[in-house]
């Protein structure tokens, strides 16, 4: 099962929840079970106002549009695009707003992080920790600015004991390897607390952790 946990710091003020972070459990009776885990990031100044709504709409058209955790993702975040490029269009030069957004969706046997920049996540699985961030050109502009946004997808195959870290760029660009191997492993309810001790003197910015740990036991 997974284990979910998250946090932010507000000019320098260390807080549980954050608008740039949303979790969106499947709710329903349909047979494609998934959860939705979103972490938004202002790409440009002014950006930031508009990361609560849009990660409620990336995870509400999530759940209302996926044919597939891919799909729903891609869907999702076009729309996302779409809404924010609509504003730029309507908006002089300096008041454009763009943001980078990681997805992690979680099916009962697969999990699919999809990225557009800036996007940022650390992936700790059999010992070892793996940076990624999007690479191809039409994940590489953020939302709101691309003529076609696309997310870049990564399946991950995760066991128990591994773990999903996605990091704001604020926190992403002031941790180093050691740092990032430190915070994942340790366990889930330390990994939030030791980022915040090597994150010191960052004023904003957000992280969401996923944690693979076993399933309770059965009752009875």
């Amino acid at each position: 099962m997974l284990w979910v946990g998250q946090f932010a710091i507000d000019r320098g003020e260390v807080k549980q929840e954050t608008p740039w972070i949303g979790a969106f459990p499947h709710k329903g009776s349909d047979d494609d079970l998934s959860d939705l885990y979103v972490l938004v990031s202002p790409a440009l100044p002014g950006s930031a106002e508009f990361c609560t709504e849009m990660k409620d709409a990336i995870g509400a058209a999530y759940h209302r549009q996926k044919v597939s955790l891919t799909g729903g993702i891609l869907r999702a975040l076009q729309g996302a695009h779409a809404e924010l490029q609509g504003w730029n269009k309507r908006s002089l030069k300096e008041h454009k707003v763009a943001a980078g957004v990681s997805c992690i969706a979680a099916g009962e046997d697969v999990v699919y992080l999809g990225q557009v920049a800036p996007a940022y996540a650390a992936v700790k699985r059999g010992g070892q920790v793996e940076v990624v961030r999007p690479t191809l050109p039409d994940a590489g502009r953020s939302l709101g600015l691309s003529d076609d946004p696309r997310p870049e997808f990564t399946g991950l195959s995760l066991e128990s004991g591994d773990r999903v870290l996605l990091l704001s760029p604020e926190l992403a660009e002031v941790l180093s390897e050691e740092d990032l191997a430190a915070v994942l492993g340790a366990s889930e309810e330390d990994a939030l607390t030791e980022l915040y001790h090597r994150a010191r003197g960052v004023a904003d910015g957000a992280a969401l952790l996923i944690a693979v740990i076993p399933d309770p036991p059965e009752a009875g």
